[in-house]
Order: structure tokens, then sequence, then C-alpha cells
């Protein structure tokens, strides 16, 4: 029933059909016919997909339980089912991602090609001690002195 709603539903809108109440439940039938004549069942075909899903991805009902202890989150089930699903699309994202082949690609850790811009290191006399002492209000043996903060 809910691949011959979609299938309603996109025809409606492939075509800018707009099928009224009258003519609903006789539309649906002809696609369910259309759906039985070719051999579509709904249960047989959720049952393949829950199964490549858990074969091909991994994300089934143990793995959400387990990400939500990881994550110390509570998902009520309409949010697993929703998560499962998301997890589903960015897996496959990742799978297409790797179709791609990046044989002739060199590993890079920067969009641009440059090197550090950074000055030459180089070593000059300091400041003497003397002289940044001069601007002390307070010093003993050589150093700043300042007031007590830890006892």
């Amino acid at each position: 029933m809910i691949m011959a709603e979609n299938l309603k539903r996109y025809l409606s809108e492939a075509t800018g059909i707009e099928i009224g109440e009258d003519k609903n439940a006789f539309v649906l039938d002809r696609i369910e016919a259309l759906l039985d004549y070719i051999g579509y069942s709904e249960d047989e075909a959720e049952e393949q997909q829950q199964v490549a899903d858990i074969r091909i991805t991994g994300v089934d009902d143990n793995l959400i339980k387990y990400l939500e202890e990881l994550s110390r989150l509570t998902l009520v089930p309409d949010e697993e089912e929703r998560a499962k699903g998301e997890l589903n699309k960015i897996l496959d994202y990742i799978d297409m991602l790797n179709e791609l082949d990046t044989d002739d690609v060199e590993p890079m850790s920067h969009p641009f090609d440059y090197t550090n811009n950074f000055r030459e290191d180089d070593v000059v006399p300091s400041s003497q001690r003397e002289d940044i002492l001069v601007n002390a209000p307070q010093q003993k043996d050589g150093c700043f002195k300042v007031p007590t903060t830890v006892e």
C-alpha cells in the first residue's frame, strides 16, 4: 500500500494532474493490480531492504542502541528509525565516495600549494636585565617583586 501511495503521488507530481477523492480508490486499486501483475510484494521488498541494509551497512537496532549508550542519549522509536535511515544515507554517500578513482591524486594536507610563510628565526641579543628593571615599581635580586598570591 505504501508503494502504491508513493507511485500515485509521483504520478500526480510528474504529470501535474490532481487525483480527486472520488478517483483516489480507483487509481490505488489499479496501481496495486499493476504491482501484483509484475510480482511486487511490499512485505518481501521491505524484508529484502532490511536485510540489505544490515548486510551492506551494518546499521541495525543493536547498533542504534549501542550508539545511544555511547552518546548517553535516549531516543524514542521514531527517532531511532530516523537515525537508522540517516546513518544509512551517510554510509551510502561514503560508499559513493569510495567508488571514485583516486589513484593519480596526490595526498595533500592543505588545498593550496604553499609552505610556511613564517620569517626566518634570527638570533638577536636580548634586552639587558637592568634596562628592563628600570620601570619596575619594586625589585629584588634582579627580578620583579610582586605581592604574594599563593601561600
